[in-house]
């Protein structure tokens, strides 16, 4: 299980594209272990699920 291994998941899992948490998607976690997602594996344009997170570029090293 992740959680054994690397520990609780971090907030970021727990943020939408403007940065803003889902706290009561958060607090769930926190009180049961368990964590509910869902995705688009490919994106329909206009749908609403074709966004990404904003986030600085990493510099190659």
């Amino acid at each position: 299980m992740f959680g054994e291994m690397f520990g609780p998941l971090p907030k970021i899992w727990f943020t939408d594209e403007d940065g803003q948490v889902d706290e009561r998607a958060l607090a769930g976690y926190r009180e049961t272990g368990v964590v509910v997602a869902e995705w688009d594996c490919s994106p329909v344009p206009g749908d609403g699920g074709d966004v990404a997170a904003k986030g600085e570029k990493a510099a190659a090293q």
